[in-house]
């Protein structure tokens, strides 16, 4: 008999490509939030850079800290003029390649970013984003 007929195989949530495109469409529609809720793991991992480059910086562990930083950032700052390219699957990853005005104390800033996301069983466990 198989490991399914058992009943010891696990179901192991949508596909990579099914939570790029669902997590893309939520981007796409402004839901940051929600596209984190939905598909952030417990155990995610988050990098961004800090203000030297350095990616390793600025690094947020588990979901509940990443909720924060999210939280944190979206209170003082907005999302205007968001296209996004992509989603690009390969594997257990996907990239997206963005483009925004960032509105932040009455300033208007151009803003390009790739954002790289691994995913196991349905949920993205490590996000990583690089820009300038």
């Amino acid at each position: 008999m198989s490991r399914r007929d058992h009943g010891t195989h696990s179901n192991p949530g949508p596909s990579v490509a099914e939570v790029a495109a669902a997590f893309t469409t939520l981007w796409r529609a402004g839901r940051f939030q929600s596209a984190g809720d939905m598909y952030w793991a417990n155990d995610i991992v988050s990098f961004e850079p800090d203000p030297s480059g350095d990616v390793a910086g600025r690094v947020c562990r588990g979901i509940a800290a990443v909720r924060a930083r999210h939280q944190d950032w979206f209170a003082t700052h907005g999302i205007e003029d968001l296209t996004i390219d992509g989603p690009f699957v390969t594997g257990d990853r996907f990239a997206l390649f963005t483009d925004m005005v960032i509105a932040h104390a009455g300033r208007r800033t151009p803003h390009s970013e790739i954002a790289v996301f691994a995913v196991r069983d349905g949920k993205i466990t490590e996000e990583i984003h690089f820009y300038e």
